[in-house]
């Protein structure tokens, strides 16, 4: 009965929702990404967050994605180990005129290669506000 009870609360659990599963949270063993809060200035700018790359792997490549507040992937570029230190900064640009202010997520894609084979998993997200300019 016991162990009946144990398998229903886990399943209960997952139908709703109370488990997130780690491709979609991020994981902090891999990585983080993270920035300020800014102002969405006129005109195009470049905006600026930093990345960190925790996982063990010296062969690695880091796809970050900037959502907008509709959840429009708006801007993207790479980090890599052969140029990129495992912490840094990167930069973002968009412009105003077709941006709308709100709150804004990163996500991070990390691709790690050791002699094994190629994994793949997603960093620590993060999240900001973009305010309008008066």
């Amino acid at each position: 009965m016991k162990q009946l009870a144990i398998v229903l609360t886990a399943v209960g659990a997952l139908v709703g929702g109370g488990i997130t599963a780690p491709a979609e949270a991020g994981d902090a063993d891999l990585g983080r990404l993270w920035a300020g809060d800014k102002w969405l200035k006129r005109g195009c700018h470049n905006y600026k967050y930093q990345y960190q790359v925790t996982s063990s792997a010296d062969d690695w490549l880091l796809e970050v994605f900037l959502k907008d507040p509709t959840g429009e992937t708006i801007a993207s570029n790479t980090k890599d180990s052969y140029v990129n230190p495992k912490r840094g900064s990167g930069t973002f640009r968009f412009c105003r005129n077709n941006t709308r202010p709100g709150k804004f997520k990163i996500r991070g894609k990390l691709t790690r290669y050791d002699a094994h084979g190629q994994y793949v998993g997603w960093v620590q997200r993060g999240v900001f506000r973009m305010r309008p300019t008066r």
